[in-house]
């Protein structure tokens, strides 16, 4: 799996990104689990994935500007990739987290 943020590649497992961050992720895998952890209620990390088209959960949004916008986990799918916004909910111990699930 490869991250690209701000013109650079990571190749990749698991990584560090800030709240509030845009990342492109590319992989050849039919499925991924995206996950966030440690962050404030209401934070969140929006994904692009290029050639992905379904998220297992989430609200749809009618644009990018309108994922952008979300308060809750939510994407958009364009011609191209599907954008996932993972949005923090309450939780224990170190702070608040999400997840969801995208697929090809």
């Amino acid at each position: 799996m490869v991250l690209s943020r701000d013109g650079k590649d990571y190749t990749l497992t698991a990584t560090n990104v800030r709240a509030g961050t845009e990342v492109k992720v590319t992989t050849e895998r039919p499925t991924v689990n995206l996950t966030v952890t440690e962050l404030d209620p209401g934070s969140w990390v929006i994904f692009e994935l290029p050639g992905f088209t379904t998220a297992a959960a989430g609200t749809e949004q009618s644009s990018l500007d309108a994922l952008r916008k979300a308060s809750a986990t939510s994407y958009y799918k364009d011609k191209g990739a599907l954008w996932v916004k993972v949005v923090s909910t309450a939780g224990g111990g170190r702070g608040g987290g999400g997840s969801l699930q995208v697929s090809r």
